[in-house]
């Protein structure tokens, strides 16, 4: 099978694991939350108080439209602005405590979901499988 044909099929599953993923967990915790703002709350999550700027360029949007993303999730109780001690221009966006449970929840719901299908999988094909993928995620070029 050539490359190019390997990847689509890797992709054509990867998106359908995803899809299962995003559809079984938010529909069951009814949460208005879009691709984007999901991946802002988890960058968050993993790297802790973010500017702006930095979410906008780690996500690959424009800063005014990041501004206006935050500002729907403050509103929503799930991030919060501080100011920087060094600089009061500087603006961190964190999670609120909120934020930070949804996370917890759909991580946990996604955990729960892929359970039963990943145990049908030896124990070598687990391990191989999530070795297989950190080598990619390892090989992927790295974003600011």
């Amino acid at each position: 099978m050539e490359t190019r044909e390997t990847l689509e099929q890797f992709i054509t599953h990867m998106q359908a694991i995803n899809r299962f993923l995003r559809s079984n967990v938010f529909d069951q915790q009814n949460t208005p939350l879009t691709r984007v703002q999901w991946l802002l709350l988890r960058n968050l999550n993993r790297t802790g108080p973010r500017t702006v700027g930095q979410l906008a360029v780690h996500l690959d949007v424009r800063p005014s439209t990041m501004t206006q993303m935050i500002d729907r999730l403050e509103k929503a109780g799930l991030v919060y602005r501080e100011s920087s001690e060094p600089d009061a221009r500087v603006r961190f966006v964190s999670l609120t405590e909120e934020g930070l449970s949804i996370i917890r929840r759909t991580e946990a719901l996604w955990a729960e979901s892929l359970t039963e299908p990943f145990e049908r999988l030896s124990e070598s094909e687990r391990y191989q499988l999530v070795e297989y993928m950190k080598r990619l995620a390892e090989a992927l070029p790295k974003k600011s």
